[in-house]
C-alpha cells in the first residue's frame, strides 16, 4: 500500500470533485468549498500546474453520472455508516490511485479490486456499488441543497427530495461525516 500523504479513497476524491460541481451554462462550477478536492491526479506535480481539462465526452458522463447519484436512494442510516467506513478505510491505509475524470461505473470497479477494502465496506453494510453511490449521492445532495431558488436555473440538478430531507434530518452526522473528509484531506 502507498504511503504518501494521506488522500481519500478514490471515490470520496471524486465524490469530493463532482460533489462540489454543478453543471451552469454547460460548464462545471464550483459549489461548496467544504467538499473542495485537494487531491491532484495522477502524475500531476502540486507546483501550481493547472488540471487537464475534461473531454467532452467525460464531461457527459459527469453530468449523467452526477444525475444519476443525485436519484440514488439513500439509506437511513447512511451518514454514520459512510462515517465509519471512511475512518476504517483510513485506519487501514488503503489508498487506491484516482484520476479525474472516472466515471461512476469506473469508481465501483476500482473500490471492487483494492485489497482489504471489500471487507472494511460489508462490515460496514455496503458493497462497493452502494458505498460509491452513497458517497457520491451524499456529497452531491450536500452541496446542492443550500442553492437559492435565485441561483438555480434548468441547467442546475435538483436532489431527490427525500436524500434532502434525511441530509437536513440529521445535521449531526452529516458534519461527523464532513468532518473525517476534511481530515483526509488535510495536509500532514
Amino acid at each position: 500500500m502507498m504511503n504518501k500523504a494521506r488522500t481519500l479513497l478514490v471515490s470520496g476524491k471524486m465524490m469530493a470533485l463532482v460533489a462540489t460541481a454543478a453543471v451552469v451554462g454547460g460548464t462545471i462550477a464550483l459549489v461548496n468549498p467544504a467538499f473542495a478536492q485537494t487531491a491532484q491526479p495522477q502524475g500531476q506535480a502540486q507546483s501550481g500546474q493547472q488540471r487537464p481539462a475534461l473531454t467532452g465526452e467525460q464531461m457527459a458522463t459527469m453530468r449523467h453520472d452526477m444525475d444519476t447519484a443525485l436519484h440514488y436512494k439513500l439509506a437511513p442510516d447512511v451518514l454514520p455508516r459512510l462515517t465509519s467506513t471512511l475512518k476504517a478505510i483510513h485506519a487501514a491505509n488503503i489508498q487506491p490511485p484516482g484520476r479525474l475524470g472516472m466515471s461512476l461505473d469506473e469508481q465501483v470497479s476500482m473500490v471492487e479490486k483494492v485489497p482489504g477494502l471489500p471487507p472494511i465496506l460489508k462490515a460496514n453494510g455496503f458493497t462497493p456499488h452502494d458505498f460509491v453511490m452513497s458517497l457520491t449521492c451524499v456529497g452531491l445532495t450536500g452541496s446542492l441543497m443550500n442553492v437559492q431558488p435565485g441561483q438555480a436555473n434548468s441547467q442546475v440538478p435538483t436532489p431527490e427530495a427525500a436524500n434532502v430531507a434525511l441530509l437536513k434530518a440529521h445535521p449531526e452526522d452529516l458534519q461527523a461525516l464532513i468532518t473525517v473528509l476534511r481530515a483526509e484531506q488535510a495536509p500532514k
